[in-house]
Parts: structure tokens; sequence; C-alpha cells
């Protein structure tokens, strides 16, 4: 079993690069309009600063000493993984070097532009990469689309709440929290069909059932998140969010024997 300070990992990691992969996205998308990047240039900045701690963590912790019988050599898919999350890091180091110390102008936007597309392009093979190397010789087909959707849903919550946090209209809306609804509604069904395969081969036991309905509720908490918005400030239903999904990441990451960061240390 895994220890309970690494069952964070996997779940930290997947965020963080989620979170990168849309901070390259919007970047490539708005690095030419001047008149924006400098109001957002906080939201960019700590967006790079919380998606490369996050990535990090998963780098070294891939590395941290484990019981002798659950240690692994790292498979070739592993390898990848850590090479592709590296290149990630390394684009956000630079990204945000160029952010905060070359002045606007023609040269910087390219610059931006290039650069926001190596970050979204690293940061996606990185998150493709853990979810094959999580696959074990195809017996859930739909875990690495679903691993893949869950890292993007992620660091899109941990975005939304930097967001909400640091422009100025803040305080987060209900169209973050239905956004976040739905995505993880799709997860949920995703969920649904992967347990209905399983347990055609193998019936899950009441303690297993149990696990799922936790796992399942968890996923569905951006949708009452959302329907609560009225009651409570946006802000507050949006980090409860976040909370519910990276707990349902804990578990969507807990399920296997092998030790943490499959995705980076072992196959």
């Amino acid at each position: 079993m895994r220890r309970p300070p690494a069952l964070l990992f996997p779940p930290l990691a997947a965020a963080g690069q989620g979170l990168l992969a849309w901070l390259g996205i919007s970047v490539m998308l708005l690095h030419a309009r001047a008149d924006l990047m400098p109001a957002l240039y906080p939201l960019q900045a700590s967006s790079l600063l919380l998606g490369g701690v996050l990535v990090a963590i998963a780098l070294v912790g891939a590395h941290l000493p484990v019981p002798a019988g659950l240690a692994q050599p790292p498979s070739v898919r592993a390898r990848r993984t850590r090479l592709f999350a590296t290149v990630a890091l390394g684009v956000s180091v630079l990204l945000f070097t160029v952010l905060r110390w070359v002045p606007a102008g023609p040269d910087r936007a390219l610059v931006l532009g290039l650069l926001g597309l190596m970050l979204a392009a690293a940061a996606l093979l990185a998150i493709a990469g853990a979810a094959l190397a999580a696959d074990h010789g195809g017996a859930d087909p739909l875990r690495i689309p679903a691993r893949m959707l869950l890292a993007l849903t992620l660091g899109l919550a941990l975005l939304f709440c930097l967001m909400a946090w640091q422009l100025p209209a803040g305080h987060g809306d209900a169209g973050m929290l239905l956004t976040l609804a739905v995505l993880g509604l799709l997860l949920a069904a995703c969920l649904l069909v992967r347990w209905r395969d399983h347990d055609r081969s193998a019936p899950a036991g009441a303690h297993v059932r149990g696990g799922r309905r936790i796992h399942a509720a968890l996923l569905t908490a951006p949708l009452a998140c959302w329907a609560l918005a009225s009651v409570a400030p946006a802000m507050l239903w949006l980090l409860a969010a976040t909370a519910a999904l990276l707990a349902a990441g804990v578990l969507e990451h807990a399920g296997t024997r092998q030790r943490f960061a499959t995705e980076y240390a072992g196959g």
C-alpha cells in the first residue's frame, strides 16, 4: 500500500501539469494582446509558480525511498513522463523570466507565443505519459482518457481559484462552478463505465462499493457547489469544489498497490 503522504503526490502532479497546460494555452492565445498582458501578469506569474512547484514535487517525490518490496525500476513510459515534466518545468522558468524581465515589444510577444506553445505541449505530453504509464496491459482502457481529463480538470480548478483571487472582477462566479460541475459529471460517468466493466469479471465487495460512492460523491460535489452558489460567496464554493476534486484525484491514484507515482517511477 502507498504511504499516506505519497498518496498526495500523483494528484498534485496532475493538477500542476494541468495548470501549466491551461496557462500555456492562454499565453499562446493572448501573447499579442498588449492591452491585456500587463493586467494578466500577476495571474500568469502565480500560475507558473504554483504549477512549477507541484510538478517539481512530483519529480522529487519519485525518488523518495520506498520499502524494498515495492521498489520498481523505471519503465520507458515513466522515463518519458519525467522527461516531459522536466521540459515543462524548464519552459515555465523561461516563460516566467520573459514575463518578468523582458520589456514589451513585438519580439517579446513572439517569444511568449512560442514559449506558451511549448509549455502547453510539454504539459499535455506529461499528462498523457503519466496516464499511459499507469495503464496495465489495457485492462482498463478508459483509465487513460479519464486521468487526462482529471488532470486538466484539476488544473482548471486551480486556475479558476487564482483568477477569482487575483483578477479585478475577483471572487469567482457561477460560470466557473458550472464548468467544473460539467467536467466532474464527465469524470463520474467515466468512472461508472469503468466500474461496470470491472465488475463483469470480478464483482466488487461491500468495502469497495463504499469507496466508490465516496469517489463519485466527490466528483459530483462541484455540481452541488454550483447549485448553492447563491447561498454563500462563490469563492468559498469554488475552493470547496477544488478540494473535492483533489480528494477525488487521491482516490483515483490510490487504487493500486504499486508505489506512488507509478507514472514517474515504474510501470
